[in-house]
């Protein structure tokens, strides 16, 4: 049985090893490439359009329950995103 998780930008159900894992260190979103890292994590799809609903939805930051700051260049972050896949 694989464990299940939810995308925080479509808040679709996905099997673990197809989202990918972010974490905040010091405020800011990091990929944990190993899904193993400390703390809360939250995951989403590897795709543009959830990378844009979430940042537009506030989701990190709510689901993180820290102020994070999304990187200014968002589009090298979905870069980061797709290759973690």
């Amino acid at each position: 049985m694989n464990p299940v998780r939810t995308c925080v930008g479509c808040r679709q159900h996905g099997n673990r090893a197809d989202l990918v894992r972010l974490v905040s260190i010091h405020g800011l979103l990091s990929v944990d490439s190993a899904k193993n890292l400390p703390g809360r994590g939250v995951w989403i799809h590897s795709s543009l359009s959830c990378l844009q609903t979430a940042i537009e939805r506030s989701a990190f930051s709510r689901a993180l329950k820290v102020k994070v700051q999304i990187p200014e260049q968002v589009n090298d972050l979905a870069k980061i995103i797709e290759q973690a896949e």
